[in-house]
Formats: C-alpha cells, structure tokens, sequence
C-alpha cells in the first residue's frame, strides 16, 4: 500500500503574507493566515509567521501556539529558535534563553539577534530590567527579524518627489523657516462673521453653555492640539463646542477637523502623557471624553467572548487588587487572549451606552510580572 504525503504549500501560495509580513503589518497577517490554518497545516512559515505576528503585537498565548506547531515542523530553524528565545526571556527564564541563543549561534555564528541578546542578559539580565523592557516595548530588539522589503515603485516615487521638492527649493517656490504643520486646515478658521457671531441665536438645551470668546478659543485649541500631534486634547476640545451653544457653522468645522483624528497606539499615547485622561476625569464630565483614546490598567471579570469578540467588566486600578477607581465594559471586535488572573494595560476608545462608559479594546498587554509600572 503507498504511503500519502503530504506536501507543504508552496512558497507562490504564501507570496502576499509574507510581503505583509516583511512590512511589519502583523494585524493584516494574522487575518489573511488564520482562516487558512487547514490549508497550511503542513507549513512551517505559515506557523512561523503567525508565531511571530502575534509575539510582535503582544498576543503572547497566540505567539506560545503557533510557534509550538511550527516546532513540531521544522525544530532546528534558526529563525524559529530566535522567537523562542525572545518569549523565554520575556517571561525572564534567562537560563533557557541563553541555552537557546547558543543554539542560534551553533547554526549562525553571526546571528546579530543572539549577540545582542546575550550581551543584554549579560549586563541587564535581571528580571526587573527585563519587565520594563517589556512594558517600554525595547525587547522587541530580540524579537525575530521579519525578513527585507524594498518597495520599488514607492522609492522611486519618493525618490522623484524629493528632487522635486530640492529643486523648488533652489529655484525659490518653496520657503519655510517654520515646522510644517499636521494637514492644511486654512478651510477650517473661522470667518470674521463667524468671530463676530459665534452663538447659536437658535436657543436650545445644551450640555455646555459658552461665552462668545470661549467658544472661539476652544475651536482655535482644538486645531492648534491636532497641529501638535495631540490628538485627545483636540477631541475634548472638538466636544466641548460640539456640545455647546456654539452656532452650528462653528460645529461643523469642528466635526470637519475630526475627521482628521487619527487612531494612535501604546507608544503615542505614552508620547502625550498629560492626555491620557483618568477614569476619574471621564466619569466627572463624560460627554467631553467621546472617542478619546486612553490606556488604563486594570484586570477583567465576567468575561463572555465567541470566535468574534470579547467583552468583560474591566476593573480599573485594580491591579494589585488593593483598590478600585472604576468598572467599564470592555468590547474588544476579534478573539483576545487575556488571563483574568494577572494584571493589564488597555488601549481603547471611550463610547458610552447612555451614561455608561464603554472602552472599545484596540490592544492588550500583559506584563510577565504581577505588576503594571
């Protein structure tokens, strides 16, 4: 009787994952590669890459799985070595990292991940550098290299518009002494009749009842903080006048500048620290905190998820399980891996359901200690 093999998939068939993959845009990989998980179940680099992706983006449940698999595959790559070493030493098992590392270095004595690890476990190998390179993000240094992609025609696009842009400058069509600003917001000033009749003649029931001038400088905060890549600070102040009596010319250009808000992630929130609003300052004035982005910490209870979302009470400040400042709902739109036994930090947007806060998740991160910093 023949024996059936089974043949791993070409590497044609995984030819757009792996650019994505190379591009460091991990959400996307993970979302084309896990419907295919029956397909590839042969691949080394379909788990690889899922491994990695999710190791990247912190889904450290997700990274153990889809690494073990690629294991059982291919055991002795290098690259998959790498990862795993990358998630011994984040959970601070510097002892089996190293014995790892050395066997990258065994296949690849250049190996420049394994070097610079080794020299950092050397020097800082202590379990409270390690969790701060954690939380600060900095162990992504030893996260496995995704590989190169150089992306032709966007360079010699840019290539083209640079010289344009050298050229004009020698030629004297382009001269700015100052910071170039965020977007061209010139549409968005106000008129003088605008200046002169800010408030809405119309009367009606607003959260907010502002002076002429208030009104005025709320609009002119709210474009200056975009400016300056301050985006929350903007959203308080686009709400501000969104709920007050300003006159309704004035509040669509505030929803116009809204517009231009863009989502941001742990580090650009930690960036803009001063706008990382409390759940104190939410819960004190709510109807100013609308699609605000905060992180907070915290730790779930009575979680109900399916294969498309996740939802919970998110109990915050209760990380050490000695006080709480607050319970929201959670909503998170995809599968989430978090364990309801250790602390965590949230990124989300603020929404409400009547008067209740709701944080729709956009990423989770939990710390290998028991403590947030």
């Amino acid at each position: 009787m023949r024996q059936m093999v089974v043949q791993e998939p070409g590497q044609e068939e995984l030819r757009k994952e792996r650019k994505l993959f190379q591009q460091h845009k991990f959400s996307a990989v993970i979302a084309q590669l896990e419907p295919k998980i029956m397909y590839f179940r042969e691949s080394f680099e379909f788990f690889y890459m899922l491994g990695v992706s999710c190791l990247y983006l912190g889904d450290i449940g997700g990274a153990q799985d889809y690494l073990t698999r690629a294991a059982t595959l291919r055991s002795d790559a290098p690259e998959l070595l790498t990862a795993q070493a990358a998630m011994y030493l984040r959970r601070g098992d510097t002892a089996q990292a190293v014995d790892t590392y050395l066997e990258v270095l065994e296949f690849e004595p250049q190996n420049k991940v394994a070097k610079r690890a080794m020299t950092f476990i050397r020097k800082n190998g202590d379990i409270s550098t390690i969790s701060q390179w954690v939380s600060n993000g900095k162990i992504k240094r030893f996260y496995p290299d995704t590989g190169f992609y150089f992306p032709v025609m966007p360079v010699i696009w840019t290539c083209a518009v640079a010289l344009l842009i050298f050229f004009s400058v020698l030629l004297g069509r382009y001269i700015s002494s100052n910071k170039p600003q965020r977007a061209d917001l010139s549409h968005l000033e106000l008129s003088g009749e605008e200046k002169r009749n800010p408030i809405d003649v119309k009367g009606g029931i607003h959260n907010l009842i502002l002076t002429s001038s208030e009104i005025t400088n709320s609009h002119d905060k709210a474009i200056d903080y975009f400016q300056k890549h301050r985006d929350n600070a903007a959203i308080v102040e686009i709400n501000r006048v969104l709920n007050s009596n300003a006159s309704s010319a004035i509040k669509s250009k505030m929803l116009d500048l809204q517009a231009f808000v863009q989502e941001p992630d742990f580090e650009t929130v930690k960036d803009n620290a001063q706008d990382n609003y409390t759940y104190a300052q939410v819960s004190e004035t709510p109807y100013l905190y609308q699609d605000c982005w905060v992180v907070w910490s915290g730790r779930v209870a009575n979680v109900v998820e399916d294969e498309y979302q996740y939802m919970c009470d998110f109990v915050i400040g209760y990380e050490t399980m000695s006080r709480i400042d607050g319970i929201v709902s959670l909503v998170v739109d995809k599968p989430t891996r978090i364990d309801p036994e250790r602390p965590l930090q949230i990124l989300g947007r603020i929404d409400f359901v009547g008067t209740k806060i709701v944080l729709h998740g956009k990423t989770v991160y939990q710390p290998i200690q028991g403590e947030l910093k």
